[in-house]
């Protein structure tokens, strides 16, 4: 016992005993002080490389929270006008942003920290991914569910059987029935984000979620789809065209000039380009590798974590679409990595109203390897033709290859549900009240539209698409998803639009 211990006994057990009190208490103050959240035991929903995603998280939230802008918001005296791309046109860069000397000075160190993190191959920053594997990413949850099925069920029809993970926020917003019934049938799962953010995800917004699921994929190889995007073809073959294979990273135009401002490229030390080299961004699609493009994937979503406070704003300057779209492209030009931006125009689809105007209800873009082909051989169908040296045969069009639905989002419950005479700007009803088709016009481009797949008799892709979406309706409605109820009548309205517009 102590009690009958010698004196030189007693020094000597202190001497052991004191150090192990100091290191449990100094470790337990420690724990109590730590911002990082426990970390769980388990892994929810059997998401791929759980505890190794986890260790990621860890590294990469705190070099995150540790470089933060350190600013106000830059203030935007207005917001930027929306100019459409021409490559041939003279434009002058919007500067709309006010923002300190000192702020500037404050975002470049800052800035300059995360990159030569990011750039560090002793960070701990090593992406986890399943080596060798392809899929489809995009992110749902509650009232984007619906639109996820319709885009899900059309890539299935074009003969697709890669997997995909759909991404949502939280728990608050997964729905059992899709995600443990629905999904799994058509080689689909869900992954919930806030089991691998923790409280991090409170403080994300919609437009940062896509970041952060590219980061989180178990694919080598991603192709990201927005919840209301669907191709035309089979995916499959996009992982294997020329540009994907030598860039690693493709993107697809939006419609109008690039606005970032200027005060971006003073944060980030790079010259300012001009802005005839290439469009905006669409935000809808994108495909890239995680294995030739980790670090561009790494800055992108620092960029998206500081998105709304800073970035978005110094990226777009209040255009069309602010939000993620530009943060990969500025990532990858920073980091000097490789990309193919498609160059042939993105195109509307929509319908006219009786006045004449027309109303945009989706938009179509085209083919990368076949714009490939095109731009190899020093061909740029974006650019307008020399009336004085026309080309001596005319120039084939890429196959459009994906239709992105987005004015309005396609939710059954709000398309069917919601009575004509009170939906202004409805893309099922005509201002007289008589049912119609959404993608009208541009009639050239609504007839070059073909759903590939199996061989099948009717090449109608609209029709395809609202089949899909009447399919939807009432398997929702007879399996009683959650965010419809008390909300009656959408299949049988759904079936008598379809049958009036396809079928009469």
């Amino acid at each position: 016992m102590l009690n009958g211990t010698r004196p030189s006994q007693r020094w000597v057990v202190l001497l052991v005993v004191i150090p192990i009190f100091l290191l449990v208490v100094a470790f337990h103050r420690i724990a109590l002080t730590s911002k990082s959240p426990p970390v769980p035991a388990l892994s929810p929903g059997e998401i791929p490389n759980f505890e190794l995603q986890l260790q990621f998280w860890n590294n990469f939230r705190r070099v995150l929270d540790s470089n933060p802008p350190g600013t106000d918001p830059p203030k935007r005296l207005k917001k930027t006008e929306d100019v459409p791309f021409d490559p041939a046109g003279t434009y002058v860069r919007p500067d709309l942003l006010l923002l300190p000397e000192t702020d500037i000075r404050r975002m470049r160190k800052a800035h300059e920290r995360v990159v030569r993190k990011v750039k560090s191959d002793s960070s701990g920053l090593d992406l986890i991914y399943n080596a060798g594997t392809k899929g489809i990413v995009t992110a749902a949850g509650g009232t984007y569910l619906p639109s996820m099925l319709i885009s899900l069920r059309l890539l299935r029809e074009t003969g697709s059987r890669l997997p995909v993970e759909v991404f949502i926020a939280s728990k608050d917003e997964y729905d059992g029935i899709i995600c443990e019934t629905i999904l799994p049938t058509m080689n689909a799962h869900c992954v919930v984000l806030s089991d691998l953010l923790g409280p991090s995800i409170s403080n994300l917004q919609h437009y940062q979620y896509k970041a952060f699921a590219l980061l989180f994929s178990s694919f080598e190889s991603v192709l990201w789809l927005d919840a209301d995007a669907f191709p035309l073809h089979d995916v499959a073959d996009l992982f294997q065209s020329a540009p994907f294979v030598q860039s690693g990273l493709v993107t697809w135009p939006d419609f109008f000039v690039p606005a970032t401002s200027p005060t971006f490229y003073t944060i980030t030390s790079q010259p300012i380009p001009p802005l005839h080299l290439r469009p905006a961004t669409d935000g809808a699609h994108l495909l890239i590798s995680k294995k030739t493009h980790e670090k561009t994937l790494l800055l992108a979503a620092y960029y998206n974590y500081y998105g709304p406070s800073h970035y978005y704003r110094l990226l777009s300057q209040g255009a069309t679409g602010e939000g993620d779209k530009e943060t990969f492209l500025a990532a990858a030009n920073l980091l000097e990595a490789p990309f193919y931006a498609v160059r042939e125009p993105i195109r509307p689809i929509g319908h006219r109203s009786i006045s004449g105007k027309m109303t945009t209800h989706a938009t179509v873009q085209y083919s990368p390897a076949d714009d490939y082909q095109l731009t190899s051989q020093g061909i740029d169908r974006a650019a307008k033709p020399d009336p004085m040296n026309p080309p001596p045969l005319p120039i084939p069009q890429p196959m459009p290859f994906f239709i992105h639905s987005f004015h309005p989002k396609i939710n059954p419950v709000v398309i069917f549900g919601t009575p004509e005479d009170e939906f202004d700007d409805s893309p099922i009803w005509r201002a007289d009240g008589k049912p119609t088709r959404a993608w009208v016009d541009d009639k050239e481009t609504v007839d070059g539209l073909v759903l590939g797949g199996e061989d099948r008799e009717d090449g109608d892709v609209e029709k395809e698409f609202w089949s899909q979406v009447r399919w939807v309706a009432c398997m929702l409605e007879d399996t009683g998803f959650k965010a419809w109820r008390r909300k009656g009548d959408i299949c049988r309205r759904a079936n008598e639009w379809f049958q009036g517009v396809f079928e009469g």
